[in-house]
C-alpha cells in the first residue's frame, strides 16, 4: 500500500510541476528503498537457507545490473541525444537500432521488473516454508524462472 501511495502521490505532483527531474529522483528513491529492503530480506535468510540466501543473490544482482545498465544507457541517450540522432540518420536503416539507447532503458528496466517479480515470489516461498519445493531455473539470455521440483512433464 505505501508502494502505491508513494507512486500515486509522485505522479500527482508530477503532472503540476512536469519536471522530469523530479521523475527521475523520485524513481530513483523507490528503487534504492526496494534494494535495502531486499538486502534486509537477504542478510535475514542467509541465517536460516544458505541455498536461499545464494539464489536470492543471483536474482539481485541480475536485477540491479539489468537497472543499472539500463540507466546508464539511459543517460548517455540523453546527453548525447543530438549526435546519437545524426549517427541514426548516418547509418543504415539495420543499423539504426543500435542506436537507441532509449529503448535500452525500457527492455533493461522491463528485465529489472521482471527479476524483481521472481525474487518477490522466491521470497514469499522461503517465508513460507516452501522454498524447497522449487528450483531457480535460468533461460536463455539469463531470464530466471522458478522451477516446481517434481513436476510431471507432458509427453
Amino acid at each position: 500500500m505505501a508502494l502505491f501511495a508513494y507512486s500515486a502521490i509522485v505522479t500527482l505532483v508530477y503532472l503540476q510541476i512536469r519536471k522530469p527531474v523530479f521523475h527521475q529522483v523520485a524513481y530513483a528513491l523507490e528503487v534504492f528503498l526496494i534494494l535495502i529492503r531486499s538486502t534486509m530480506h537477504q542478510m535475514e535468510i542467509r541465517k536460516t537457507n544458505w541455498r536461499a540466501y545464494q539464489d536470492m543473490q543471483r536474482l539481485f544482482w541480475r536485477g540491479v545490473g539489468a537497472f543499472g545498465v539500463a540507466f546508464m544507457l539511459w543517460n548517455i541517450d540523453n546527453i548525447f541525444c543530438t549526435g546519437l540522432r545524426a549517427i541514426r540518420n548516418a547509418v543504415p536503416t539495420a543499423f539504426e537500432p543500435f542506436f537507441q539507447l532509449h529503448a535500452y532503458w525500457h527492455i533493461g528496466t522491463a528485465l529489472g521488473c521482471y527479476v524483481s517479480i521472481v525474487y518477490q515470489q522466491y521470497l514469499r516461498l522461503v517465508k513460507l516454508g516452501r522454498v524447497d519445493e522449487y528450483r531457480l531455473r535460468w533461460l536463455a539470455l539469463g531470464i530466471p524462472y522458478l522451477d516446481k521440483e517434481g513436476k510431471q512433464k507432458v509427453q
